[in-house]
Protein backbone atom coordinates (compact mmCIF):
# COMPACT_ATOMS: atom_id res chain seq x y z
CA UNK A 1 0.00 0.00 0.00
CA UNK A 2 2.94 2.32 0.83
CA UNK A 3 4.31 1.62 -2.80
CA UNK A 4 1.14 2.20 -4.10
CA UNK A 5 0.35 5.62 -2.58
CA UNK A 6 4.46 6.67 -3.48
CA UNK A 7 3.28 6.19 -7.31
CA UNK A 8 -0.04 8.24 -7.00
CA UNK A 9 2.07 10.98 -5.28
CA UNK A 10 4.60 10.83 -8.08
CA UNK A 11 1.94 10.88 -10.49
CA UNK A 12 -0.01 13.25 -8.65
CA UNK A 13 3.51 15.73 -8.49
CA UNK A 14 3.80 15.00 -12.29
CA UNK A 15 0.64 15.89 -13.28
CA UNK A 16 0.70 19.26 -11.37
CA UNK A 17 3.90 20.05 -12.56
CA UNK A 18 2.43 19.47 -16.24
CA UNK A 19 -0.46 21.89 -14.81
CA UNK A 20 2.03 24.56 -13.89
CA UNK A 21 4.05 24.14 -16.80
CA UNK A 22 0.88 24.64 -19.01
CA UNK A 23 -0.74 27.27 -17.29
CA UNK A 24 2.28 29.96 -17.48
CA UNK A 25 1.84 33.46 -16.61
CA UNK A 26 3.77 36.26 -17.87
CA UNK A 27 4.38 39.46 -15.33
CA UNK A 28 4.83 42.72 -17.02
CA UNK A 29 6.16 45.45 -15.22
CA UNK A 30 4.35 49.09 -16.55
CA UNK A 31 6.00 52.59 -15.66
CA UNK A 32 2.52 54.25 -15.69
CA UNK A 33 -1.00 52.61 -15.05
CA UNK A 34 -3.61 53.09 -18.23
CA UNK A 35 -6.17 55.45 -18.60
CA UNK A 36 -9.34 53.95 -19.74
CA UNK A 37 -9.20 50.91 -21.65
CA UNK A 38 -11.63 51.62 -24.62
CA UNK A 39 -9.73 52.48 -27.68
CA UNK A 40 -12.13 54.87 -28.53
CA UNK A 41 -11.40 56.77 -25.50
CA UNK A 42 -7.68 56.30 -24.11
CA UNK A 43 -5.33 58.53 -24.52
CA UNK A 44 -1.94 56.89 -22.76
CA UNK A 45 1.07 54.92 -24.26
CA UNK A 46 0.35 52.60 -21.21
CA UNK A 47 -3.13 51.98 -22.53
CA UNK A 48 -1.93 51.19 -26.04
CA UNK A 49 0.56 48.62 -23.99
CA UNK A 50 -2.15 46.60 -22.63
CA UNK A 51 -4.17 46.72 -25.66
CA UNK A 52 -1.99 44.91 -28.05
CA UNK A 53 -2.99 41.92 -25.77
CA UNK A 54 -6.81 42.51 -25.98
CA UNK A 55 -7.08 44.39 -29.05
CA UNK A 56 -6.20 43.14 -32.50
CA UNK A 57 -6.54 46.13 -35.09
CA UNK A 58 -7.66 46.15 -38.75
CA UNK A 59 -3.77 46.53 -39.58
CA UNK A 60 -0.89 46.40 -37.74
CA UNK A 61 2.68 47.63 -38.26
CA UNK A 62 6.02 45.56 -39.09
CA UNK A 63 9.48 46.51 -37.06
CA UNK A 64 10.10 47.65 -40.57
CA UNK A 65 7.28 50.10 -40.27
CA UNK A 66 5.54 48.08 -43.42
CA UNK A 67 1.61 47.59 -42.68
CA UNK A 68 0.46 44.52 -42.31
CA UNK A 69 -2.30 42.61 -42.17
CA UNK A 70 -4.12 41.40 -38.84
CA UNK A 71 -7.94 41.73 -38.72
CA UNK A 72 -7.81 42.78 -41.90
CA UNK A 73 -6.48 40.25 -44.47
CA UNK A 74 -6.06 42.71 -47.79
CA UNK A 75 -7.56 45.95 -48.97
CA UNK A 76 -7.66 47.92 -51.94
CA UNK A 77 -7.63 51.86 -52.95
CA UNK A 78 -10.05 53.10 -55.21
CA UNK A 79 -7.72 54.73 -57.82
CA UNK A 80 -8.82 58.52 -57.00
CA UNK A 81 -7.96 57.49 -53.50
CA UNK A 82 -11.77 58.18 -51.74
CA UNK A 83 -12.25 54.61 -50.82
CA UNK A 84 -10.68 51.69 -49.55
CA UNK A 85 -11.97 48.52 -49.59
CA UNK A 86 -10.91 45.73 -46.97
CA UNK A 87 -11.04 41.58 -47.18
CA UNK A 88 -11.44 40.91 -43.28
CA UNK A 89 -10.24 37.61 -41.66
CA UNK A 90 -12.62 34.81 -41.45
CA UNK A 91 -13.93 33.02 -38.63
CA UNK A 92 -12.63 35.74 -35.87
CA UNK A 93 -15.00 36.28 -33.12
CA UNK A 94 -14.86 38.72 -30.13
CA UNK A 95 -14.39 37.55 -26.47
CA UNK A 96 -18.05 37.19 -25.51
CA UNK A 97 -18.28 34.80 -28.42
CA UNK A 98 -19.95 37.03 -30.94
CA UNK A 99 -18.74 36.84 -35.02
CA UNK A 100 -16.16 40.17 -36.06
CA UNK A 101 -17.31 40.54 -39.40
CA UNK A 102 -17.83 43.81 -42.04
CA UNK A 103 -21.10 45.01 -39.78
CA UNK A 104 -19.22 45.02 -36.98
CA UNK A 105 -16.52 47.43 -38.47
CA UNK A 106 -18.94 49.48 -39.50
CA UNK A 107 -19.96 49.61 -36.06
CA UNK A 108 -16.64 50.40 -35.06
CA UNK A 109 -15.80 52.95 -37.34
CA UNK A 110 -19.35 55.37 -36.61
CA UNK A 111 -18.45 54.29 -32.73
CA UNK A 112 -15.47 56.26 -32.82
CA UNK A 113 -16.83 59.16 -34.63
CA UNK A 114 -19.39 59.78 -33.20
CA UNK A 115 -19.11 59.15 -29.33
CA UNK A 116 -18.92 62.75 -26.98
CA UNK A 117 -15.92 61.57 -25.56
CA UNK A 118 -14.20 59.42 -28.81
CA UNK A 119 -10.67 60.90 -29.51
CA UNK A 120 -10.55 58.77 -32.83
CA UNK A 121 -12.65 61.39 -34.25
CA UNK A 122 -9.60 63.39 -36.00
CA UNK A 123 -8.10 60.14 -36.81
CA UNK A 124 -11.03 59.64 -39.09
CA UNK A 125 -12.45 62.41 -39.80
CA UNK A 126 -12.13 61.98 -43.81
CA UNK A 127 -14.12 58.55 -43.41
CA UNK A 128 -17.60 59.65 -44.62
CA UNK A 129 -19.66 56.54 -44.46
CA UNK A 130 -18.82 52.40 -44.06
CA UNK A 131 -20.28 49.97 -46.12
CA UNK A 132 -21.06 46.40 -45.68
CA UNK A 133 -20.40 44.84 -48.85
CA UNK A 134 -20.57 40.98 -47.47
CA UNK A 135 -20.10 39.73 -44.50
CA UNK A 136 -16.08 39.61 -45.14
CA UNK A 137 -15.99 42.83 -47.11
CA UNK A 138 -16.06 46.39 -46.47
CA UNK A 139 -15.48 49.63 -47.82
CA UNK A 140 -14.91 53.04 -46.51
CA UNK A 141 -16.29 55.61 -48.18
CA UNK A 142 -13.90 59.26 -47.89
CA UNK A 143 -14.86 63.45 -48.28
CA UNK A 144 -11.55 63.51 -49.13
CA UNK A 145 -8.06 61.52 -50.28
CA UNK A 146 -6.25 60.82 -46.85
CA UNK A 147 -2.82 58.84 -47.06
CA UNK A 148 -2.32 58.32 -43.53
CA UNK A 149 -5.65 56.55 -43.03
CA UNK A 150 -4.40 53.12 -42.67
CA UNK A 151 -1.10 54.10 -40.33
CA UNK A 152 -4.32 55.71 -38.28
CA UNK A 153 -5.72 51.88 -38.68
CA UNK A 154 -2.80 50.11 -37.51
CA UNK A 155 -3.49 51.91 -33.45
CA UNK A 156 -6.40 52.75 -31.31
CA UNK A 157 -8.55 54.00 -34.43
CA UNK A 158 -8.30 50.34 -35.85
CA UNK A 159 -9.02 47.98 -32.94
CA UNK A 160 -12.23 46.51 -32.68
CA UNK A 161 -14.47 46.15 -30.08
CA UNK A 162 -17.64 43.62 -29.68
CA UNK A 163 -20.63 46.10 -30.56
CA UNK A 164 -22.86 43.45 -28.82
CA UNK A 165 -20.85 44.51 -25.02
CA UNK A 166 -20.21 47.89 -26.32
CA UNK A 167 -24.23 48.42 -26.85
CA UNK A 168 -24.95 46.68 -23.29
CA UNK A 169 -22.39 48.75 -21.66
CA UNK A 170 -22.37 52.21 -22.80
CA UNK A 171 -19.88 54.13 -20.03
CA UNK A 172 -19.17 50.92 -18.58
CA UNK A 173 -17.26 49.40 -21.52
CA UNK A 174 -13.36 50.68 -20.62
CA UNK A 175 -14.15 48.51 -16.67
CA UNK A 176 -14.38 45.50 -18.83
CA UNK A 177 -13.00 45.65 -22.25
CA UNK A 178 -14.33 43.49 -24.65
CA UNK A 179 -12.11 43.16 -27.87
CA UNK A 180 -10.49 40.51 -30.50
CA UNK A 181 -7.05 39.94 -29.61
CA UNK A 182 -5.02 36.78 -28.71
CA UNK A 183 -6.17 38.14 -24.42
CA UNK A 184 -9.09 38.63 -22.98
CA UNK A 185 -9.77 41.03 -19.59
CA UNK A 186 -10.38 39.08 -16.69
CA UNK A 187 -9.52 41.86 -13.59
CA UNK A 188 -8.31 45.41 -12.85
CA UNK A 189 -7.17 46.99 -9.71
CA UNK A 190 -6.54 50.43 -9.79
CA UNK A 191 -2.87 51.65 -9.06
CA UNK A 192 -2.09 47.81 -8.99
CA UNK A 193 -2.63 45.16 -11.88
CA UNK A 194 -4.27 44.34 -14.82
CA UNK A 195 -4.89 40.59 -15.41
CA UNK A 196 -6.04 38.91 -18.57
CA UNK A 197 -6.55 35.20 -20.09
CA UNK A 198 -5.21 33.74 -22.93
CA UNK A 199 -8.72 33.42 -25.65
CA UNK A 200 -9.11 29.50 -26.82
CA UNK A 201 -10.95 31.14 -29.74
CA UNK A 202 -8.21 33.70 -31.00
CA UNK A 203 -7.68 32.99 -34.46
CA UNK A 204 -3.80 33.00 -34.37
CA UNK A 205 -4.02 30.78 -30.90
CA UNK A 206 -1.25 28.82 -31.55
CA UNK A 207 1.56 31.46 -31.59
CA UNK A 208 0.31 32.27 -28.30
CA UNK A 209 2.37 31.22 -25.30
CA UNK A 210 1.21 32.21 -22.34
CA UNK A 211 -2.09 31.34 -20.90
CA UNK A 212 -2.41 34.52 -18.41
CA UNK A 213 -0.34 38.06 -18.49
CA UNK A 214 -0.41 40.04 -15.44
CA UNK A 215 0.45 43.73 -15.91
CA UNK A 216 1.77 45.28 -12.56
CA UNK A 217 1.87 48.96 -12.14
CA UNK A 218 5.74 50.27 -10.95
CA UNK A 219 6.37 53.76 -11.31
CA UNK A 220 9.85 53.52 -10.79
CA UNK A 221 12.10 52.36 -13.61
CA UNK A 222 15.21 51.19 -11.14
CA UNK A 223 11.98 49.58 -8.39
CA UNK A 224 11.07 47.79 -12.19
CA UNK A 225 14.02 46.58 -13.09
CA UNK A 226 15.09 45.09 -9.44
CA UNK A 227 11.64 43.48 -9.31
CA UNK A 228 12.44 41.16 -12.78
CA UNK A 229 16.45 40.18 -11.33
CA UNK A 230 14.68 39.03 -8.03
CA UNK A 231 12.22 36.91 -10.52
CA UNK A 232 9.20 38.85 -9.11
CA UNK A 233 8.15 39.87 -13.05
CA UNK A 234 9.25 38.37 -16.17
CA UNK A 235 9.45 41.86 -17.98
CA UNK A 236 10.02 45.44 -17.27
CA UNK A 237 9.56 48.01 -20.02
CA UNK A 238 11.16 51.50 -20.44
CA UNK A 239 14.31 50.56 -18.28
CA UNK A 240 15.94 54.17 -17.56
CA UNK A 241 19.68 54.12 -19.88
CA UNK A 242 21.70 54.69 -16.64
CA UNK A 243 20.57 51.00 -15.69
CA UNK A 244 21.26 49.26 -19.32
CA UNK A 245 24.74 48.55 -17.89
CA UNK A 246 23.11 46.72 -14.81
CA UNK A 247 21.02 44.68 -17.64
CA UNK A 248 23.87 43.59 -19.89
CA UNK A 249 25.90 42.51 -17.09
CA UNK A 250 23.36 40.39 -15.41
CA UNK A 251 23.31 36.64 -16.59
CA UNK A 252 20.28 35.93 -16.19
CA UNK A 253 18.40 38.97 -18.25
CA UNK A 254 18.39 39.68 -22.23
CA UNK A 255 17.99 43.54 -23.00
CA UNK A 256 15.66 44.10 -25.76
CA UNK A 257 16.35 47.65 -27.40
CA UNK A 258 14.70 49.13 -30.62
CA UNK A 259 14.97 52.59 -32.07
CA UNK A 260 11.70 54.28 -31.52
CA UNK A 261 9.34 56.93 -32.92
CA UNK A 262 8.73 58.73 -29.45
CA UNK A 263 9.11 62.46 -28.94
CA UNK A 264 9.86 64.19 -25.59
CA UNK A 265 9.00 67.87 -25.68
CA UNK A 266 8.99 71.03 -23.77
CA UNK A 267 5.11 72.53 -24.49
CA UNK A 268 3.85 75.98 -23.21
CA UNK A 269 0.89 76.80 -23.06
CA UNK A 270 0.34 79.62 -25.64
CA UNK A 271 -3.56 80.32 -25.17
CA UNK A 272 -5.00 78.14 -22.86
CA UNK A 273 -6.42 80.31 -20.06
CA UNK A 274 -4.86 81.83 -17.47
CA UNK A 275 -1.76 79.41 -17.68
CA UNK A 276 -1.07 81.07 -21.31
CA UNK A 277 -0.84 84.87 -19.67
CA UNK A 278 3.09 84.47 -19.13
CA UNK A 279 5.79 86.02 -21.11
CA UNK A 280 6.68 82.72 -22.77
CA UNK A 281 3.24 81.74 -23.35
CA UNK A 282 2.87 85.43 -25.49
CA UNK A 283 6.32 85.94 -26.77
CA UNK A 284 7.47 82.89 -29.59
CA UNK A 285 10.74 85.18 -29.22
CA UNK A 286 11.27 84.58 -25.74
CA UNK A 287 10.49 80.92 -26.69
CA UNK A 288 13.24 80.69 -29.25
CA UNK A 289 15.68 82.68 -26.70
CA UNK A 290 14.52 79.34 -23.92
CA UNK A 291 15.62 77.08 -26.79
CA UNK A 292 19.23 78.78 -27.51
CA UNK A 293 19.87 78.59 -23.66
CA UNK A 294 19.67 74.51 -23.30
CA UNK A 295 22.10 71.86 -24.92
CA UNK A 296 19.90 68.70 -26.37
CA UNK A 297 22.85 66.66 -26.28
CA UNK A 298 24.03 67.49 -22.77
CA UNK A 299 20.73 66.88 -21.77
CA UNK A 300 20.96 63.27 -23.46
CA UNK A 301 24.22 62.88 -22.20
CA UNK A 302 23.82 63.47 -18.79
CA UNK A 303 20.09 62.43 -18.05
CA UNK A 304 19.88 59.28 -20.60
CA UNK A 305 23.95 58.36 -20.55
CA UNK A 306 24.08 59.06 -24.68
CA UNK A 307 21.24 56.10 -25.45
CA UNK A 308 18.60 58.04 -26.72
CA UNK A 309 18.67 60.69 -29.80
CA UNK A 310 18.87 64.50 -29.07
CA UNK A 311 16.97 65.71 -31.70
CA UNK A 312 14.95 69.28 -32.71
CA UNK A 313 11.96 67.69 -34.91
CA UNK A 314 8.79 65.97 -33.65
CA UNK A 315 9.72 63.34 -36.34
CA UNK A 316 12.16 60.92 -35.76
CA UNK A 317 15.07 60.78 -38.59
CA UNK A 318 14.15 56.86 -39.19
CA UNK A 319 11.12 58.77 -40.88
CA UNK A 320 11.03 59.40 -44.56
CA UNK A 321 9.63 62.82 -44.00
CA UNK A 322 12.30 63.66 -41.34
CA UNK A 323 13.36 67.18 -42.63
CA UNK A 324 17.32 67.43 -42.78
CA UNK A 325 18.23 70.80 -43.26
CA UNK A 326 16.73 72.18 -40.18
CA UNK A 327 19.93 71.51 -38.04
CA UNK A 328 19.59 71.66 -33.92
CA UNK A 329 20.79 75.10 -33.08
CA UNK A 330 23.90 75.54 -30.77
CA UNK A 331 23.55 76.76 -27.48
CA UNK A 332 23.80 80.09 -27.64
CA UNK A 333 23.05 81.61 -24.02
CA UNK A 334 24.60 85.64 -24.83
CA UNK A 335 22.51 85.30 -27.78
CA UNK A 336 19.17 84.52 -25.21
CA UNK A 337 20.17 86.82 -23.24
CA UNK A 338 20.03 89.23 -25.96
CA UNK A 339 16.54 88.14 -26.97
CA UNK A 340 15.50 88.37 -23.46
CA UNK A 341 16.55 91.89 -23.24
CA UNK A 342 15.07 93.00 -26.54
CA UNK A 343 11.95 91.68 -24.99
CA UNK A 344 11.92 94.35 -22.48
CA UNK A 345 13.29 91.90 -19.73
CA UNK A 346 16.51 90.53 -17.41
CA UNK A 347 14.55 87.49 -15.50
CA UNK A 348 12.21 85.37 -17.03
CA UNK A 349 9.84 83.36 -14.78
CA UNK A 350 8.87 80.03 -16.15
CA UNK A 351 6.80 76.93 -14.00
CA UNK A 352 7.73 74.06 -15.21
CA UNK A 353 5.62 70.53 -14.78
CA UNK A 354 5.98 67.18 -15.22
CA UNK A 355 6.12 63.68 -14.37
CA UNK A 356 7.97 62.89 -11.00
CA UNK A 357 9.59 60.42 -12.92
CA UNK A 358 13.34 59.72 -12.76
CA UNK A 359 13.99 60.82 -16.32
CA UNK A 360 11.63 63.67 -16.74
CA UNK A 361 13.15 64.90 -13.28
CA UNK A 362 16.84 64.57 -14.73
CA UNK A 363 15.45 66.61 -17.73
CA UNK A 364 13.69 69.41 -15.78
CA UNK A 365 16.71 69.85 -13.77
CA UNK A 366 19.05 70.24 -16.55
CA UNK A 367 17.06 72.52 -18.21
CA UNK A 368 16.15 74.66 -15.19
CA UNK A 369 20.16 75.14 -14.68
CA UNK A 370 21.08 75.67 -18.28
CA UNK A 371 17.95 77.66 -18.84
CA UNK A 372 19.11 79.76 -15.24
CA UNK A 373 22.67 80.87 -16.79
CA UNK A 374 20.51 82.95 -19.86
CA UNK A 375 18.05 84.92 -17.34
CA UNK A 376 15.30 81.86 -17.48
CA UNK A 377 13.67 81.58 -13.73
CA UNK A 378 12.46 77.86 -13.72
CA UNK A 379 10.83 76.89 -10.99
CA UNK A 380 10.30 72.93 -11.09
CA UNK A 381 6.66 71.24 -10.30
CA UNK A 382 7.03 67.88 -9.88
CA UNK A 383 3.86 65.65 -10.03
CA UNK A 384 2.31 62.18 -9.67
CA UNK A 385 1.96 61.03 -13.21
CA UNK A 386 -1.44 60.73 -12.96
CA UNK A 387 -2.35 64.04 -12.00
CA UNK A 388 0.38 65.56 -14.04
CA UNK A 389 -1.33 63.55 -17.38
CA UNK A 390 -4.96 65.18 -15.96
CA UNK A 391 -4.04 68.74 -15.48
CA UNK A 392 -2.04 68.58 -18.95
CA UNK A 393 -5.13 67.16 -20.99
CA UNK A 394 -6.69 70.30 -19.71
CA UNK A 395 -4.39 72.75 -20.18
CA UNK A 396 -3.59 72.97 -16.40
CA UNK A 397 -0.03 74.14 -17.04
CA UNK A 398 2.35 76.88 -17.94
CA UNK A 399 5.15 74.37 -19.43
CA UNK A 400 5.19 71.06 -19.82
CA UNK A 401 7.42 68.07 -20.55
CA UNK A 402 5.18 65.56 -22.79
CA UNK A 403 5.97 62.53 -24.02
CA UNK A 404 4.63 61.29 -27.45
CA UNK A 405 4.90 56.98 -28.39
CA UNK A 406 4.47 58.64 -31.97
CA UNK A 407 2.94 56.84 -34.82
CA UNK A 408 4.41 55.23 -38.36
CA UNK A 409 3.12 58.24 -40.27
CA UNK A 410 3.96 61.99 -39.35
CA UNK A 411 0.04 62.97 -39.53
CA UNK A 412 -0.76 61.80 -36.15
CA UNK A 413 1.78 63.44 -34.65
CA UNK A 414 1.84 67.00 -36.46
CA UNK A 415 -2.23 67.13 -36.79
CA UNK A 416 -2.16 66.19 -32.81
CA UNK A 417 -0.23 68.78 -31.91
CA UNK A 418 -0.26 71.70 -34.54
CA UNK A 419 -3.45 71.63 -35.90
CA UNK A 420 -5.67 74.18 -34.34
CA UNK A 421 -8.39 70.95 -33.72
CA UNK A 422 -5.37 68.77 -32.55
CA UNK A 423 -6.71 65.48 -30.16
CA UNK A 424 -3.39 66.88 -28.31
CA UNK A 425 -3.16 70.57 -28.58
CA UNK A 426 -3.92 71.64 -24.97
CA UNK A 427 -1.35 74.54 -25.23
CA UNK A 428 -4.06 75.75 -27.56
CA UNK A 429 -1.34 76.25 -30.32
CA UNK A 430 -3.24 77.25 -33.70
CA UNK A 431 -1.55 78.42 -36.86
CA UNK A 432 -3.85 78.35 -40.19
CA UNK A 433 -1.39 78.21 -42.82
CA UNK A 434 0.03 75.52 -40.94
CA UNK A 435 -3.41 73.75 -40.99
CA UNK A 436 -4.13 74.14 -44.20
CA UNK A 437 -0.56 72.66 -44.60
CA UNK A 438 -1.11 69.70 -42.60
CA UNK A 439 -4.34 69.21 -44.39
CA UNK A 440 -3.06 69.15 -47.76
CA UNK A 441 -0.54 66.35 -47.25
CA UNK A 442 -3.34 63.90 -45.85
CA UNK A 443 -4.18 63.89 -49.15
CA UNK A 444 -0.85 64.42 -51.03
CA UNK A 445 -0.33 59.95 -52.67
CA UNK A 446 3.28 61.50 -54.14
CA UNK A 447 5.81 60.51 -51.33
CA UNK A 448 8.26 63.63 -52.41
CA UNK A 449 5.45 66.17 -52.58
CA UNK A 450 3.99 65.44 -49.36
CA UNK A 451 7.75 65.51 -48.20
CA UNK A 452 7.65 69.12 -49.36
CA UNK A 453 4.67 69.61 -47.07
CA UNK A 454 6.10 68.81 -44.43
CA UNK A 455 8.88 70.44 -44.92
CA UNK A 456 7.21 74.18 -44.60
CA UNK A 457 5.05 72.42 -41.92
CA UNK A 458 8.55 71.91 -39.68
CA UNK A 459 10.01 75.56 -40.48
CA UNK A 460 6.60 77.10 -39.08
CA UNK A 461 6.05 75.23 -35.94
CA UNK A 462 10.23 74.73 -35.38
CA UNK A 463 9.63 78.93 -35.38
CA UNK A 464 7.08 79.08 -33.22
CA UNK A 465 8.65 77.09 -30.99
CA UNK A 466 4.84 76.31 -29.27
CA UNK A 467 6.27 72.75 -28.44
CA UNK A 468 10.44 72.65 -28.40
CA UNK A 469 11.47 69.16 -29.06
CA UNK A 470 14.38 67.46 -27.08
CA UNK A 471 15.20 64.29 -28.14
CA UNK A 472 13.44 60.66 -29.37
CA UNK A 473 14.00 57.74 -26.63
CA UNK A 474 15.33 54.52 -27.73
CA UNK A 475 13.19 51.37 -26.43
CA UNK A 476 14.43 49.26 -23.34
CA UNK A 477 12.81 46.27 -22.17
CA UNK A 478 14.25 44.31 -19.64
CA UNK A 479 13.71 40.69 -19.40
CA UNK A 480 14.49 36.96 -18.00
CA UNK A 481 16.03 34.50 -20.33
CA UNK A 482 13.04 32.39 -19.71
CA UNK A 483 11.03 34.25 -21.55
CA UNK A 484 11.45 33.84 -25.64
CA UNK A 485 10.26 35.43 -28.78
CA UNK A 486 10.28 39.04 -28.01
CA UNK A 487 10.17 41.27 -31.24
CA UNK A 488 10.90 44.91 -30.95
CA UNK A 489 8.72 47.31 -32.96
CA UNK A 490 9.21 50.57 -33.30
CA UNK A 491 6.06 52.18 -31.44
CA UNK A 492 7.73 50.50 -28.17
CA UNK A 493 4.53 47.99 -27.87
CA UNK A 494 4.97 44.36 -26.60
CA UNK A 495 3.11 42.20 -29.04
CA UNK A 496 2.59 38.84 -27.80
CA UNK A 497 2.27 36.93 -31.03
CA UNK A 498 5.20 34.04 -30.70
CA UNK A 499 6.68 35.53 -26.59
CA UNK A 500 6.54 32.22 -24.70
CA UNK A 501 8.50 30.53 -22.19
CA UNK A 502 11.80 29.96 -23.45
CA UNK A 503 13.28 25.95 -23.69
Amino acid sequence: MRRAATVLTAISMTALALVSAEAATLRVGLQDDPDALDPAVSGTYAGRFVFAALCDKLVDISPDLKIVPQLAEAWEWAPDGKSITFALRKNVTFHDGTAFDAAAVKFNIERMKTMPDSKRKAELAPIASVEALATDKVRFNLSEPFVPLLANLSDRAGMMVSPKAAGEKVGEFAAAPVCAGPYQFVERKSRDLIRVKKYPGYWNAGQIGYDEVVYHYVPDSTVRLSRVRAGDLDLAERVAPTDLKIVREDANLALHSGQGLAVAHLMFNVGAGAKADTPLGKNATLRQAFELAIDRNVINRVAFNGEFLADNQMIPPSSPFYDRAHKIPARDVAKAKAMIAAAGMTRVPVELQYENTAGDTRVAQIMQSMAGEAGFDVKLLPMESATAIERYMNGNFEAYIGNWSGRADPDPTLIAFFSCAGSQNVNKYCNRDLDVILTEARGEADEAKRKALYVKATDIYLTALSSIPLYHPNWFFAARKSVGGIVMVPDGLLRLTGVKPAN
